[in-house]
């Protein structure tokens, strides 16, 4: 495993930016602890390790959960559409992944998803029942916020993109998380981050305030047949 010093070396023969150089290193710490998992998709290797290591996520999906806030049997039926298989081994990571919400020093988190993802019948009715209830339950939490955008706000800036920021301390850096099929962007040019930064406060004023968020998450709950 290369130390620090052999990978400023690489940094510099590459000619890495800095934002990249501090991920680099970020990924050889990870590494080094054996914190990688090896059923996680190449692309998305990164953005675990940079999870683990988030002082702040902000997160917004129009469809989809957050993986980390995903219940056993959520994460399976996600899983299961993948091309990829070994489903068991991959859902008992993504389970895993969970802790990061309420272990000591757990990062902020703060959850938006649009309409669509409470009414998509993901893994069926009771599936997606369970999972909105334990949406309820994680929004208890300190240092998580879980907002739901309503159909009804109509037109906003981040409509068909689906994204994460990730923000760390020790190093100080931030990400932006895109992922796509096949491959995922990690964007760390600061006015490109910047520009995901206000649209994510933007939709976060746009949707549903937290209380009226857990008014919509019930009365869906209860129209789950």
């Amino acid at each position: 495993m290369p130390v620090a010093a052999e990978i400023d070396r690489l940094a510099d023969m590459y000619h890495l930016r800095d934002g990249e150089r501090e991920t680099m290193h970020l990924l050889a710490d990870a590494a080094r602890k054996r914190e990688s998992s090896a059923r996680v998709a190449d692309f998305a290797q990164t953005y675990v390790t940079l999870e683990r290591a988030s002082k702040e996520i902000d997160y917004y999906d129009a469809e989809l959960i957050l993986a980390s806030a995903q219940t056993e049997d959520y994460a399976r039926a996600v899983l299961e559409t993948s091309a990829s298989g070994q489903v068991d081994e991959r859902l008992s990571d993504r389970v895993a992944r969970g802790a990061i919400l309420t272990r000591p020093k757990a990062p902020t988190v703060r959850i938006l998803l649009g309409e669509a993802s409470l009414h998509r019948l993901v893994g069926g009715p009771e599936v997606l029942r369970d999972q909105l209830k334990h949406l309820l339950e994680i929004g208890k939490l300190s240092n998580v916020s879980v907002r739901v955008l309503p159909f009804a706000v109509g037109a906003h800036r981040a409509m068909g993109v689906g994204f994460s920021i990730l923000r760390l301390g020790a190093p100080s850096l931030r990400r932006v998380y895109t992922e796509g099929l096949t491959n995922a962007t990690y964007i760390h040019e600061s006015g490109e981050v910047d520009t995901y930064e206000h649209g994510f406060r933007d939709i976060w004023a746009l949707a549903a305030d937290e209380r009226r968020s857990v008014t919509i998450l019930r009365r869906r709950i209860e129209q789950i047949e």
